[in-house]
């Protein structure tokens, strides 16, 4: 019964939900609303997908014979919690006719194989689960399929989208097993290289032009890392291991994916700011970054492929090694809201940085509830020093593709390349003088998943099923050593963006620190304590010079040591709250942030096993690389430690003229 009505539940959300907001252009919507029709949603049949595919040979017949010849029919049979987007008897033979067969008889085993794959998602997305941008899960062929709508939608009808193409037509039938959705078009991801998917998009031709003169697009190909490799077991049916008193299961990464963001210009943008052609934007481009480095001003101008040269420098801030659709960035994913069950917007954006193939720079990710936006600085609507640069949902970035085709309905747009994805962004983005030093001088909170793009690259945040084991992660080093490393499943709990990862067992890890401005900065260290934990020596600096950072820290110590110095806030004593502030920083140690809650309630900054360690005090250069370790330095093979975010907190913020707020 707890089955069904969870079902009943979540079906009841689809009808209840509606949400349209349009863009203030008119042109195209700015997220999906949740308005089915009647005969689209709620259906309890008692049947497995399998059998609700079978009992309409009508509709899915020949997706039937697809998956049977596949062997995944077997599986849609089973329980489980599945999505399957089934396409109509009509669009198989549309994709048969494409491809010059006759029928589904002339498909090859592996071609089944593969059409059944890209239709299958294990696990059940309702529309109501999902927001404008990717669902969360790959599909069966480890592809990521985006979720949109369209704005053109008549009779206040919305329709829904995969990929931009494929029009879910019904949509939200519950079976016992998932969900199934219905399209009129068979999913086909692009095999295409990032950098030639963007090529093919018309409207993007300015930047194009420059990203191949400066020989960006072949950093772009990457893809697999054929040297990683790991048992077939690990990856499948996963591992238990012990961690803050229980049995987790563990599933490891299979392949390490190499995975690029573009954000992109279209046309219209960079006209509208009088930028018509590549030699206008090379123009441009100097006059940012002969400000930004003045010291590099004139010496590269005709070397394109120079890093110093300042279209190479425009386009690089452009393109991050990390696989980001827009839900991806920060917490604004589907799944729970975690912008008004946990985080408090009124205090703070919800906010991730990320290094960009821009040596030495680094972006700001905010998610205020006007959208995604890039280096904005500002909380909301309020205080804005800089608005930033918006990122462009799906559904808005189709309405400005196929706006710009003048009527012509041949082309369709795809974001989603074999190696990555590209976005639309609605102004000129760009690494200049008020972005180093007025964005960014600022308290720069680095969440650990963004810390190596292995996390993101992989496609696991925001997994809420299970923990995420990774016997490698790229450029960190175990020192030989081989602990347990997880990216711990997504749920409300006291961490930072509920994302963290688990060291587990006798553990030694140096990583590379993201590059930051000029500055001279506090770092600290975010983490809980435990029993389980362990007690570890940090190490800080140049990788060649790497100097312990004070005595090694204790982590199964509790915040009410002297040690710590940690007391609850006074209620009406501002005063004293601000006294034991002082008291604790004067010991290396802060509270937690008030801007963060445990499912609505139980702030960071109250939770006495919540606080941050002081490393250091460093002035740091962003064109040197600079190294964090963390060595376990007593015998314990079951030690935690769990890694959730480090700040970078400037001398402006940490000893300025006004006091360092507590959110």
């Amino acid at each position: 019964m707890k089955r069904l009505y969870n079902k009943i539940m979540k079906s009841l959300k689809v009808a209840v939900l509606a949400i349209l907001s349009i863009a203030g252009s008119g042109l195209f919507l700015t997220s999906c609303s949740d308005e089915p029709l009647p005969e689209n949603y709620l259906t309890f049949t008692g049947e497995m997908v399998s059998d609700y595919l079978s009992n309409r040979p009508e509709l899915y017949s020949e997706f039937t014979e697809i998956l049977q010849r596949s062997g995944m029919y077997g599986m849609m049979a089973t329980y489980g919690s599945y999505t399957c987007l089934a396409p109509t008897n009509n669009a198989i033979d549309a994709y048969l006719k494409q491809k010059g067969l006759k029928s589904i008889d002339e498909l090859t085993t592996a071609e089944c194989d593969t059409i059944s794959w890209n239709h299958l998602i294990n696990n059940a997305y309702f529309t109501s689960d999902l927001t404008d941008g990717n669902i969360p899960t790959p599909n069966m062929n480890d592809r990521f399929l985006s979720f949109s709508c369209d704005s053109t939608a008549t009779n206040g009808n919305i329709a829904y989208y995969i990929n931009m193409v494929s029009k879910l037509v019904i949509r939200d039938d519950s079976v016992e097993n998932g969900v199934v959705h219905t399209l009129d078009h068979v999913i086909q991801p692009s095999n295409a290289y990032l950098p030639e998917l963007i090529e093919d998009d018309p409207n993007v031709s300015i930047f194009v032009s420059a990203l191949t003169l400066t020989g960006l697009h072949n950093k772009l190909y990457d893809y697999i890392d054929e040297s990683y490799s790991c048992g077939v077991d690990s990856v499948n049916k996963g591992v238990y291991f012990h961690r803050s008193g229980e049995e987790k299961l563990c599933k490891y990464i299979g392949t390490r994916m190499k995975r690029f963001t573009a954000l992109i210009e279209p046309d219209s943008v960079f006209k509208s700011k009088g930028i018509n052609n590549l030699d206008e934007l090379k123009a441009y481009a100097k006059s940012v970054y002969d400000q930004t480095y003045p010291n590099d001003a004139n010496k590269y101008d005709d070397d394109w492929t120079n890093e110093k040269n300042p279209l190479n420098r425009f386009i690089a801030y452009h393109l991050l090694p990390y696989y980001g659709a827009i839900n991806d960035f920060t917490i604004s994913e589907s799944g729970i809201d975690y912008k008004t069950t946990c985080s408090m917007p009124n205090l703070i954006d919800a906010t991730d940085w990320y290094t960009t193939l821009m040596p030495g720079t680094i972006m700001k990710m905010s998610a205020p509830s006007e959208g995604l936006f890039i280096n904005r600085k500002g909380v909301g609507k309020r205080n804005i020093a800089a608005r930033g640069v918006k990122v462009y949902t799906p559904t808005e970035m189709n309405g400005i593709f196929t706006n710009g085709l003048n009527g012509d309905t041949s082309k369709k747009l795809n974001q989603q390349a074999l190696n990555g994805i590209y976005h639309y962004i609605d102004d000129i983005l760009t690494y200049d003088v008020k972005t180093r030093d007025v964005v960014f001088n600022d308290r720069i909170r680095w969440n650990v998943i963004t810390m190596s793009t292995e996390f993101l690259n992989a496609g696991v945040r925001g997994v809420t099923t299970h923990t995420t084991g990774f016997k490698q992660v790229d450029g960190w080093d175990f020192h030989g050593h081989t602990p347990k490393l997880s990216l711990r499943e997504r749920g409300i709990w006291m961490a930072t963006y509920s994302d963290a990862i688990d060291l587990i067992g006798q553990f030694d890890v140096t990583f590379k620190l993201p590059p930051v401005p000029a500055n001279t900065y506090e770092i600290r260290f975010a983490y809980g304590a435990g029993n389980d934990r362990g007690v570890v020596q940090i190490y800080f600096g140049e990788k060649d010079n790497l100097q312990p950072m004070g005595l090694p820290i204790d982590f199964r110590v509790w915040g009410q040591d002297p040690s710590i110095g940690w007391v609850a806030d006074r209620e009406d004593d501002e005063e004293a709250n601000r006294a034991i502030d002082k008291a604790m920083h004067n010991r290396g140690y802060m509270k937690d942030m008030d801007s963060w809650n445990q499912g609505g309630s139980n702030n960071l900054r109250a939770n006495n096993a919540k606080y941050r360690k002081i490393l250091t005090t460093q002035a740091l250069d962003p064109s040197k690389e600079y190294y964090l370790r963390i060595k376990l330095v007593i015998e314990n093979a079951e030690a935690e430690l769990p890694i959730n975010y480090f700040e970078f907190c400037p001398k402006s913020v940490y000893a300025g003229l006004k006091a360092e707020d507590t959110h």
